[in-house]
């Protein structure tokens, strides 16, 4: 029984980080092909839901998808829709519990995509007991609060509402932007990097073409001294 144990453990250790891991897919180039859609299921209310994606690889150089996530209270209006995306990362808190699906579709038919994406979820509960709380996530949940208190008191403001969709819409592309910088920095020290490795192994082939070339040399001068003492016997 015990060794069961230790054997469910270490396979659920080594299982975690894989479940946690980014998913790559490919969206086909078929023309009739249905969008791709990846659920996951919140076990209660006012779990926060995260998402990101990147476009890894794409036909004629073109990396633009399009995406829309859908809430378990309605399968067919779209909560978040974005077209001609390359990139994005964003969280928003699930009002509803049950099965949440992100779509992706190719923003040109007949195009194929190399996508690396995550979609998960944490619970806002156990989100709350840590100290380094999302400070994105306290503001939204007290917008949203607020928002109540005025539906009781004022009905609903649609005004009020779209004022902090567009807070919501700066918020992420703020944060697109921010990672957007990330990731060019990242990729300027992985150049770098790159360039210095391939400079220092051009020196290296230099040395190793240089040491050929005075082999070779010095080879031709042994076989051409070998065929003059060889042609002066026979020549005897």
């Amino acid at each position: 029984m015990l060794l069961q144990l230790r054997i469910f453990l270490v396979f659920f250790y080594i299982l975690e980080p894989i479940l946690c891991s980014p998913l790559t897919i490919e969206l086909s180039n078929d023309i009739k092909e249905t969008p791709q859609c990846y659920y996951i299921l919140t076990p209660d209310i006012e779990c926060t839901i995260s998402y990101y994606f990147s476009v890894q690889s794409g036909e004629d150089g073109n990396y633009n998808i399009d995406y829309k996530i859908y809430a378990p209270d309605d399968k067919y209006r779209p909560i978040i829709e974005r077209y001609n995306e390359r990139q994005g990362e964003w969280s928003f808190v699930g009002e509803h519990k049950g099965e949440y699906k992100i779509c992706f579709e190719a923003s040109i038919p007949l195009k194929k995509r190399i996508i690396d994406f995550d979609f998960n979820y944490d619970i806002a509960a156990e989100k709350n007991k840590g100290k380094n709380v999302d400070v994105r996530y306290e503001r939204r949940l007290e917008r949203k609060n607020q928002k109540k208190l005025r539906d009781v008191k004022n009905g609903k403001d649609r005004l009020q509402s779209s004022i902090e969709d567009s807070i919501d819409n700066v918020e992420r592309q703020l944060y697109m932007l921010e990672r957007d910088l990330q990731y060019y920095k990242n990729r300027n020290t992985r150049n770098h990097y790159t360039v210095k490795s391939t400079g220092n192994r051009i020196t290296i082939f230099s040395m190793y073409g240089i040491l050929l070339i005075i082999a070779m040399c010095g080879i031709q001068l042994f076989v051409l001294e070998w065929v003059f003492k060889k042609s002066r016997k026979h020549a005897v």
